[in-house]
């Protein structure tokens, strides 16, 4: 055997012993437990147990060949000061570490691509909101969550509150992926009444309605007597055994009229053919949103069904505005949505298909339950690729939350979006930038030296006949016959009124957003960070020559407790 055979095997033998089960015991005196990651590397499947019982399990890449290229966490506060004992392959089971604080090279939030202003998970990937329900002036986030790693994977409800929708605290994972599967989409409401009987104080608890994968896939419940801080899973789960093959998803609310809980809920049946949802487009994918109802939330009958599209449903009421009379929206994961009315137990269609959100980062839209002051307010999933941010502890992002309204059209009522209001507390340095000619060689926002800002633009369009704005390295390019912007593969109708298109623009790294014609176009966009390009954003025009009217920058202050650096 040469030396190189020799090494090879010697490394086998490593290998090997590293995969090899081992077990180490050890007290839980600090906060967390500091797990190593290596992306790309095998998974590795670990168990943590205390006084006997398995509390905890969860797969982690890693391999003993290389440096770990971050750490995510697991909270053990429930145990403090008891012994336990940790289970998995050697090399990992040794490489976990005990501390009060996340083991990291730079703090949490100062990372490079963190997005300022927009909610991410200090570890791990996360995907659809869940949950979102406002009580007692705190709005309460709840979300998918990988928290091992930075792609898709074992899914628990990930927790944050805030109380202006922006300033955002991590709290404990709220519902654990257990022995009933993993935890997918569902909603969260305020039991007002007490119909569940969940209370055991002054204040109502607070009820999350979730899909457990199982198999089988069913709907369950988890509650908190504490404002939140704690949730235990109904002992008289499932609340609703599977009905359908993939029923998943779960909106809740309180109908006033009848005096129920309504869910309804994503229901595809193997086998039953549905019409198509979009006549002007027979291959669009169906899906049928089936209503329940229960006076209690544990029993539900089955009443109606409207024919969906894609999964995570939503039914709500919205007056029009300016008037008294309110109609129903219903829309699923894309954020498309039909008006309609609804009694309670069915929904009446008085709308076809109509247009959401536009772009390609924006998914699984969900409303805040139980806001007091009178707003509808709604939060997507910013859906990107998992590499957007190169080398972070973290993955994907919430879009900013808009402030939903119902208008009066000559075509009938359409949703309007437009950022919450709060936004504007985070604006620092103003750009207004005098009116000027816009041509290939202009350059208004040189001055603008940060990648997070909000932009208001008013641009007579002229002679040009495409007008750009480059945002590190990525073009948004407007077609000013097409009245279209495009952004790669990605595009949103661009109305021009009067010859001047109108539009206002939020930047975070990784997202851009773009609302126009008075908020019934709303588009979010990912582009990839670039480190090379420059800072300042620049408008351009070709094919002729156009005109800034007014153009404001509001460069905006982080949200995170510790500013970062360009």
């Amino acid at each position: 055997m040469n030396l190189r055979h020799l090494l090879i095997a010697l490394c086998c033998i490593a290998q090997a012993h590293a995969q090899e089960e081992s077990t180490r015991s050890l007290t839980l005196d600090a906060r967390l437990l500091n797990l190593p990651v290596c992306n790309g590397a095998p998974k590795q499947l670990v168990k943590l147990e205390v006084g006997g019982k398995e509390v905890r399990e969860f797969e982690i890449e890693f391999t003993s060949e290389k440096k770990p290229d971050f750490y995510v966490f697991l909270d053990v506060t429930a145990w403090k000061g008891q012994a336990a004992l940790l289970r998995g392959p050697a090399a990992v089971v040794a490489g976990i570490e005990s501390g009060d604080e996340i083991k990291t090279s730079v703090p949490v939030y100062a990372e490079q691509w963190r997005p300022q202003f927009h909610f991410t998970s200090m570890r791990g990937r996360l995907n659809d909101p869940n949950g979102l329900l406002h009580y007692d002036g705190e709005h309460h986030l709840f979300y998918q969550l990988h928290p091992y790693g930075v792609k898709s994977g074992s899914k628990s409800w990930g927790h944050a509150v805030s109380r202006d929708f922006l300033h955002w605290e991590e709290l404990p994972i709220a519902i654990h992926a257990e022995e009933e599967g993993m935890m997918f989409s569902g909603s969260g409401v305020v039991d007002w009444k007490n119909t569940t009987g969940f209370q055991t104080g002054k204040e109502p608890p607070l009820v999350l309605i979730y899909t457990a994968t199982g198999p089988p896939r069913d709907q369950r419940l988890a509650f908190s007597n504490d404002r939140g801080r704690t949730w235990t899973k109904y002992a008289g789960n499932p609340v609703l055994p599977e009905v359908a093959h993939n029923n998943r998803d779960p909106k809740v609310f309180w109908h006033e009229l009848t005096q129920l809980w309504v869910m309804i809920l994503h229901c595809t049946e193997k086998g039953k053919k549905l019409p198509p949802i979009d006549p002007k487009d027979p291959t669009r994918k169906s899906g049928e949103f089936v209503f329940f109802t229960s006076p209690d939330l544990k029993q539900w009958k089955r009443e109606g069904s409207v024919i969906g599209f894609a999964e995570c449903p939503d039914l709500f009421p919205m007056k029009i505005e300016g008037t008294e009379k309110t109609k129903w929206i219903v829309h699923g994961g894309l954020g498309e949505y039909f008006v309609g009315d609804f009694d309670g137990r069915n929904f009446t269609r008085t709308s076809d298909l109509l247009h959401g959100p536009y772009g390609s980062a924006y998914y699984a839209g969900q409303n805040y339950s139980d806001m007091r002051d009178g707003r509808i307010v709604q939060q997507g999933w910013a859906k990107m690729g998992d590499n957007f941010f190169p080398g972070m502890p973290f993955a994907q992002m919430m879009n900013i939350p808009c402030e939903i309204t119902l208008r009066n059209t000559g075509r009938g009522p359409r949703l309007v979006w437009q950022p919450v209001r709060e936004i504007e507390a985070l604006r620092a340095k103003h750009h207004a930038i005098a009116a000027s000619v816009v041509n290939a060689q202009s350059d208004p926002l040189r001055e603008v030296q940060t990648p997070f800002f909000d932009l208001h633009a008013v641009i007579d369009v002229g002679t040009a006949t495409e007008i750009t704005l480059d945002l590190r390295g990525t073009p948004f390019v407007i077609d000013v016959k097409k009245q279209k912007l495009t952004s790669g593969k990605a595009s949103m109708p661009m109305p021009i009124r009067e010859g001047r298109l109108d539009l206002r623009l939020l930047s975070d790294h990784s997202l851009i957003e773009i609302f126009t014609d008075k908020g019934f176009k709303f588009g979010a966009f990912q582009h990839m960070p670039n480190a090379k390009a420059r800072i300042a954003p620049k408008l351009t025009a070709s094919g002729g020559e156009a005109k800034i009217v007014s153009l404001d920058v509001h460069e905006l202050k982080s949200v995170w407790p510790i500013s970062k650096k360009n």
